[in-house]
């Protein structure tokens, strides 16, 4: 999920417990792990030194070559916010392949989203071999070239995957310019890498947490590594004996027959959005004939382009939604907002996908090919699912197969897609909506190992530890004592997403967009009714001082019925632009602590709808400040400086007015 910076700035307050006292390894350290500066921007809530540890481990590039040419890979140790801490570690694999870790986590770990996992334990998090941080990293910017070079034309299938292959040879050329052997970075290698880390830190065992690519790791760890691992969770499950590019046009059809039959069996969801799949599909269809042009900034380089997005693109761009558990329940609202000609959610969202720089492309070309291509394109089966996942399922696996003959890697032994037998405790998590990842995988990945526990959470999208208290309870839990079953009653508290629709959301757009500003650095938004706000309330002091002036001086206040009128308007008007202005805060941080931020982009909850009248009524009482103000001029009420003051303390309702009314208009 995406998040505010208005809250992020301060979030990290309430966060965080003290850091962790005790200094973490139970066994010596060795030389192949060196401290170092941290290679991140270290986010607020976490000091370098003292609750976050960085540093690189060095790794044979090749395990059965120990004294042939070495890699670094990056290593962040979180510390516990415990005062008693265990002597196990939960060591986070991230996925892709080619995630960074570091990248993933670090920003939820500072902002303290993930501290229930922390208050038992470190946290160690390391990018693996090729990934963003580690060296050598196997980023592909040829891709990203040729994204921004067709970003603004309809580019066709066929031209699609010319363009992709050329980009795959430009970065495989040039990664092995540079030095850079792709074929030593397999699975087989990563897992080989973990047993290294931890005797490099002087653990004796450690946790594994794993997601996507992440589970694979871990069950081929289980299996070719296991001394040291206390246990293993699995989030978003990949099985080792399951092929997920031959299964994903079904993955993806599932997930969403999942979310359309959700928002039907949702009263509010159904009322406002009826016949979801078909205004999809509908506007599929409609936009491959026509596509739309939508705006969108690189938010590296600050650079607008004129994106066109055809269907294709769009069905894309949902697919790829899916995966992220706070986006799910607004997917409602954005198709029907797209069906109308709104396109500003995806003006927000896609330039984080389509411009991303921290995903390691040839690192996941060095992994599938290796792993996954062996197998025909034609044995995709697409019987049974919708036209439109299938028509392109065969083209798209040869486009992958002929990227995989370009990247040219050894492939693994086939034994390697067995099933995964152990007897380490495993926590098996699965999302409901999960596109790619279905939960039957983490049911197959468990059928093999003992003792291991499987929930499934009706909310969540591609990876569910992150989405709130309940997955992190029951994984503390797990952690706690792998070998009994966690109470995973929490489970029945949220069966499916709360939609975003009228009966669960006041609708204001306009809030978006104005948290879009600040999310920006663009702070204009705010600064006109904060300021004008400040002097309203210069009035609690102006007038008390100046009646306790006149009482001192023997000089009774002049009574008259405009100036009454006058003072309790702006009296008014101050309660209710403070009332709003405090309000709205409180409600975005209570939004953020519980990682429902999202609903301020297209609104406040129901219950906080009350804050959306209070513009109105602002701009009542600024209208009888005004009337009032006209009458004490008129009637040359009080003295001149008094009537000044007052003049301004209209100006400034007026400035608090015009600042607040956009919430109101939406």
């Amino acid at each position: 999920m995406v998040v505010l910076r208005i809250v992020l700035t301060a979030l990290f307050v309430f966060g965080m417990g003290p850091p962790s006292q005790l200094e973490a390894p139970l066994a010596q350290r060795t030389s192949a792990f060196q401290s170092a500066p941290c290679m991140f921007e270290v986010p607020n809530g976490l000091d370098e030194g003292t609750t976050i540890e960085c540093g690189y481990l060095t790794v044979p590039e090749q395990h059965a070559e120990p004294d042939g040419p070495t890699i670094e890979l990056a290593v962040a140790i979180v510390k516990s916010t415990g005062s008693s801490v265990a002597r196990d570690p939960l060591v986070l694999l991230q996925g892709g392949p080619g995630g960074s870790t570091i990248d993933t986590y670090i920003q939820l770990i500072g902002l303290g989203r993930m501290n229930d996992l922390r208050a038992d334990r470190d946290l160690i998090l390391f990018d693996q071999r090729g990934t963003l941080y580690s060296k050598p990293a196997l980023t592909c910017p040829e891709q990203l070239k040729q994204t921004e070079e067709t970003i603004e034309r309809r580019v066709m299938r066929p031209e699609a995957y010319q363009l992709s292959l050329a980009a795959t040879r430009a970065c495989r050329d040039r990664l092995v310019a540079e030095g850079v052997n792709l074929s030593a970075f397999d699975s087989l290698e990563n897992a080989a890498d973990i047993d290294v880390l931890r005797v490099a830190l002087g653990y004796e065992q450690i946790n594994l947490y794993g997601v996507s690519y992440g589970t694979l790791l871990a069950l081929h760890t289980m299996r070719t590594q296991p001394q040291g691992l206390r246990s293993v969770i699995l989030d978003a499950v990949v099985p080792t004996q399951t092929n997920f590019i031959l299964e994903a046009p079904r993955s993806q059809d599932r997930a969403f027959s999942e979310l359309f039959a959700a928002c039907q069996a949702d009263p509010g969801c159904q009322a406002a959005y009826p016949n979801l799949e078909q205004v999809l599909f509908t506007l599929i269809a409609d936009l491959n004939q026509e596509p739309a042009r939508v705006p969108l900034t690189d938010p590296e380089t600050s650079k607008t382009y004129s994106a066109v997005l055809d269907g294709d693109t769009i069905q894309s761009l949902l697919f790829q939604l899916l995966y992220s558990t706070e986006l799910i329940p607004a997917l409602p609202h954005v198709i029907y907002a797209m069906r109308d000609g709104d396109f500003s959610f995806l003006q927000r969202i896609a330039p984080q996908i389509l411009f991303d720089r921290t995903f390691a492309i040839g690192m996941y070309e060095s992994v599938i090919c290796a792993e996954d291509a062996d197998f025909q394109a034609s044995a995709i089966d697409v019987q049974g699912i919708r036209p439109q996942f299938a028509e392109y399922a065969v083209e798209d696996a040869e486009h992958l197969l002929q990227g995989c003959q370009i990247w040219d890697v050894s492939p693994l032994d086939p034994q390697i897609d067995q099933p995964v037998t152990s007897s380490i405790p495993t926590l098996v998590l699965n999302g409901r909506f999960d596109p790619i990842t279905p939960p039957i995988n983490g049911a197959e990945a468990a059928r093999t190992i003992s003792p291991s526990y499987v929930y499934t959470f009706g909310y969540s999208g591609h990876g569910a530890a992150t989405t709130g208290p309940c997955p992190q309870s029951i994984i503390r839990q797990f952690l706690r004592d792998p070998s009994q079953e966690p109470d995973s009653g929490c489970t029945a508290d949220k069966p499916a997403p709360s939609f975003i629709s009228p009966t669960t959301t006041r609708l204001a757009p306009s809030l978006g967009r104005i948290l879009t500003e600040i999310e920006q650095n663009q702070w204009g938004a705010l600064l006109l009714p904060f300021v004008a706000l400040l002097f309203l309330l210069t009035l609690v002091i102006v007038w008390p001082v100046g009646w306790l002036i006149r009482v001192i001086r023997g000089r009774p206040a002049e009574q008259s019925g405009a100036m009454t009128l006058a003072r309790w308007a702006a009296v008014l008007v101050t309660l209710i632009g403070a009332a709003c202005i405090i309000g709205l805060v409180v409600v975005v941080f209570q939004l953020a602590l519980t990682g429902q931020d999202l609903i301020l982009l297209f609104g406040l909850p129901a219950a906080s709808g009350w804050i959306l009248a209070l513009p109105w009524a602002a701009l009542l009482g600024t209208l009888l400040m005004i009337a009032a103000g006209v009458q004490i001029w008129r009637q040359g009420a009080g003295s001149l400086s008094g009537r000044i003051y007052y003049l301004l303390l209209i100006l400034a309702a007026i400035g608090l007015s015009a600042g607040l009314l956009p919430l109101a208009l939406g």
